[in-house]
């Protein structure tokens, strides 16, 4: 197989194709159908913004690294009605691609978590974050640390099919590394703008196909 430094990537609606991200409007703060409750994790992660840089390597059949592609990405909650909510996750490369994950769950007072056949994501109340997917092609997994100014996280994801010129056993292995600039001592994002702005994006559920619109932070 002919090696390629620039790849894509490569984890479409359907999880089979390329797909990017399309910005489709408006710079306002999206509105919620139920206010949360005043205690709880809703409470906590509403319109709050998480955003800084990513850092991605993809190991072609799980050893055989490619040049790491830097982006940046962003991270928040949306769509709260009661203790249900929907955690939106964001990531743009430079090359104009990336990915993104959209995963409807509820609150257990200060933790996070959903649950569904093949896939479970738990935020524990002390940060912690565990997840993994299974899908038809893809098993993906996060591990890392939610706190109040910054969000470190690890993201997997292993291709169970071959995909175009990538080959079964990849691995995408991305790190993220936002701060929350409301609660962080940074005069800065993390990835050097201070001007955060509301946009309305497809972001792909996890869980039932497709894209849903949510409402996600975007340095200016």
């Amino acid at each position: 197989m002919k090696r390629k430094d620039n790849w894509r990537i490569c984890t479409g609606a359907s999880m089979l194709g390329c797909w990017f991200l399309l910005l489709l409007a408006g710079c306002s703060k999206g509105q919620t159908d139920e206010p949360a409750k005043d205690e709880g994790f809703n409470s906590r992660m509403k319109q709050q913004a998480y955003v800084g840089k990513t850092k991605s390597t993809l190991y072609l059949g799980g050893y055989d690294p490619l040049p790491s592609v830097e982006g940046t990405g962003s991270f928040n909650i949306d769509k709260i009605k009661g203790d249900s909510s929907t955690v939106a996750l964001v990531v743009d490369f430079t090359t104009d691609e990336g990915f993104s994950f959209g995963i409807p769950g509820r609150q257990e007072g200060m933790s996070w978590q959903s649950i569904f056949p093949d896939a479970s994501t738990l935020i524990k109340a002390n940060g912690e974050i565990d997840a993994k997917i299974i899908t038809t092609d893809k098993e993906i997994s996060w591990d890392g640390h939610l706190f109040d100014d910054k969000l470190v996280l690890d993201i997997n994801i292993k291709y169970l099919k071959a995909e175009g010129e990538i080959p079964i056993g990849s691995i995408l292995r991305t790190r993220l590394d936002l701060l929350n600039p409301t609660a962080s001592s940074e005069n800065t994002t993390g990835n050097g703008c201070k001007v955060i702005v509301w946009q309305s994006r497809a972001v792909f559920n996890v869980y039932a196909g497709g894209v849903d619109l949510i409402q996600v932070p975007v340095c200016h």
